[in-house]
């Protein structure tokens, strides 16, 4: 996407400058800008009302007052396209012990139910966020089930192995961990490439799908790719150990994530799928 000076000129940022694509994820295209001396990150997604980083934003306020995030600075829609205008985190080194201690503080912020006070309909794989006393249900109906019956639109063998989703099912929503977990603050898609150490080595928390959940879905998710350390996991357990039994509920969030993949990406995903779903 060119980006023309109408475009920079009105983001509201001071002497607008030194315009630069980046890296910055596979859903919104991401540019470095200057304004004065001043670095920032700027998100553009094409062809969007402004409402589209709504989820973001508020997800980044909620995990700001427990840990390290970028600040919004601006947000809105011009020439038919929504940005998000974010501080620029200088990049540095740092301990994932670190990180393992700011991820407990984050899951120890909690609310009376699972669920979020914002939906994130834009996204590729829509998530209701609508607030749910139980944890078994909210997992089972506002996650799985969405998920399960898209990738089944255009993947009939994913209809034969309905008997597997069908026990996966009810052993979430008859599991006593599943029934009376306490809901955690979550970052929601906590995978390697979405955590960085600022210059000063201290953890900042990136690109949230923020919602309160089981803290085990942050843990499981991490563990899909690699980019944690042991030193995390030992960390983290030391800290605050998960409930027994959660090396088998691990399981539960893989598979969700991995078939989010496998209807996003296609079928480079579906034997780690296809062997997940019919251990259940």
């Amino acid at each position: 996407m060119d980006l023309g000076n109408d475009f920079v000129t009105r983001l509201g940022l001071e002497k607008p400058h030194d315009l630069e694509k980046v890296r910055g994820g596979d859903i919104n295209e991401a540019f470095s800008i200057y304004s004065n001396n001043q670095r920032y990150f700027l998100k553009i997604q094409q062809n969007a009302q402004a409402s589209f980083f709504d989820h973001e934003v508020a997800g980044l306020k909620a995990l700001g007052e427990e840990v390290t995030v970028p600040a919004v600075l601006a947000q809105g829609q011009l020439q038919g396209h929504a940005y998000l205008v974010l501080t620029w985190i200088n990049q540095g080194n740092g301990s994932q012990q670190e990180l393992a201690k700011s991820l407990v503080k984050m899951h120890q912020a909690t609310a009376p139910k699972f669920g979020f006070d914002s939906d994130n309909l834009v996204d590729f794989v829509p998530k209701n966020n609508t607030w749910q006393s139980s944890w078994a249900e909210f997992f089972v109906k506002q996650r799985l089930d969405p998920l399960m019956a898209q990738a089944q639109k255009n993947n009939f063998w994913l209809t034969q192995r309905g008997d597997h989703y069908s026990n996966l099912r009810e052993t979430i929503l008859n599991d006593n961990h599943a029934q009376t977990v306490q809901p955690s603050l979550l970052h929601g898609d906590f995978w390697a490439g979405n955590f960085m150490f600022n210059d000063q080595g201290k953890p900042v928390f990136i690109d949230p799908n923020v919602f309160y959940g089981d803290r085990e879905y942050d843990l499981a998710i991490s563990r899909v790719f690699a980019g944690f350390s042991p030193s995390f996991y030992n960390q983290y357990m030391q800290e605050w150990p998960l409930d027994d039994g959660w090396q088998k509920r691990e399981k539960w969030y893989e598979f969700y994530y991995i078939l989010m993949h496998f209807t996003r990406f296609g079928d480079i995903y579906a034997p780690r799928m296809n062997k997940l779903l019919t251990s259940f």
